[in-house]
């Protein structure tokens, strides 16, 4: 199998190859990690690059979770600009800044956005102090999506709305439980298990996949400078780093082939180059120039590469931006490739 794990900010992953019949010999793969790495948008494009993607019924089932986004997006940006001190624009706005803080629910029975939220949202939106905390989120924690859903407002508060693909890739819905994505690609059968963080933290779960032929564990390379929200003192790529140390070690795995995701590319680019986080600031170790994108990645992936070598493990790492899906469809046609050509190599001839 293969085994997928996640940084900081992410849920944990996984996904089985079976060869042939449901009996026979079978690879499993998992995603595993904490919240917010992308484990859960990888298993999305997954469905949408090899299981015909979703149908407008399954589209329409996000709508709540996408309203439930961007509610959330803005009562976080309001509670951001106490923090950076900025205040509304609009004077006007803080009767709207109180209605968003304190609904509880956005959505009515009809499944519809309330109309005075969207009222609300939308006057806020246009408050050039709600735009000035939205371009900062990096320093209050905005997840990735907030700004996405903000310039799609229009759309999405619109009349008889539907979620697309693209706004499917970037909600967030909290994983619980474990759910399963099944396709087939080149006559072989994959299962894809998504695991969330309560069943993460039990580690007996690890006995029921001892059969797991490869690992992709995907870490947020946005991490370096933040801290995990369920335990602000613990940074997420250290975080990372010993979950991933965890996996390396841990006997089940002995045999199972190494994927690394270093997600969020776009994002990292982003924040290398325009924020001032610079690399060093976090990891005084690093050397290299500030706002060289490609040496702070390469460092960052070092880390983990120099867990795998240490604990005599080869890793086969990549750099991805879950939500692109033409990319992502390159890196997964190489990463299955590997599983199965190293599968394959492992079967005897007679």
């Amino acid at each position: 199998g293969i085994l997928c794990l996640g940084a900081a900010f992410s849920n944990m992953v996984f996904a089985c190859l079976s060869f042939g019949q449901p009996t026979s010999r079978s690879f499993c793969s998992k995603p595993l990690g904490t919240p917010e790495s992308g484990k859960s948008t990888l298993l999305k494009q997954m469905k949408i690059i090899h299981n015909c993607g979703f149908t407008k019924e399954e589209l329409a089932t996000f709508k709540p979770a996408v309203l439930d986004n961007l509610l959330t997006s803005m009562k976080f940006v309001l509670h951001g600009m106490g923090k950076l001190h900025i205040s509304l624009a609009n004077k006007k706005n803080k009767a709207h800044a109180r209605v968003v803080l304190s609904c509880e629910c956005c959505v009515g029975d009809d499944q519809e956005l309330l109309p005075f939220m969207a009222c609300s949202i939308y006057r806020l939106w246009g408050d050039a102090g709600v735009r000035a905390a939205a371009s900062r989120g990096h320093e209050y924690q905005l997840n990735d999506s907030a700004l996405y859903f903000f310039e799609n407002l229009n759309r999405i508060i619109g009349l008889h709305y539907i979620p697309t693909q693209e706004d499917v890739l970037r909600v967030r819905v909290r994983t619980s439980g474990i759910t399963e994505t099944q396709f087939s690609l080149s006559h072989l059968q994959y299962r894809v298990y998504d695991v969330g963080a309560h069943q993460l933290s039990q580690k007996k779960w690890f006995s029921h996949f001892d059969d797991v032929k490869a690992v992709i564990f995907v870490v947020a390379l946005t991490g370096y400078d933040l801290n995990l929200v369920q335990d602000p003192s613990l940074n997420c790529l250290q975080e990372s780093l010993e979950l991933f140390t965890t996996i390396c070690n841990n006997t089940y795995f002995k045999k199972a082939s190494l994927i690394l995701f270093m997600n969020k590319t776009d994002l990292f680019c982003q924040k290398i180059m325009h924020s001032g986080r610079h690399l060093r600031l976090y990891h005084p170790e690093f050397k290299g120039p500030d706002c060289d994108v490609n040496a702070a990645a390469q460092h960052l992936t070092s880390l983990f590469v120099d867990r795998s070598t240490a604990s005599g493990k080869t890793v086969y790492p990549h750099f991805t931006n879950a939500t692109h899906t033409s990319a992502i469809r390159q890196v997964l046609s190489k990463v299955m490739d590997t599983v199965v050509r190293q599968n394959f190599e492992d079967v005897p001839l007679l």
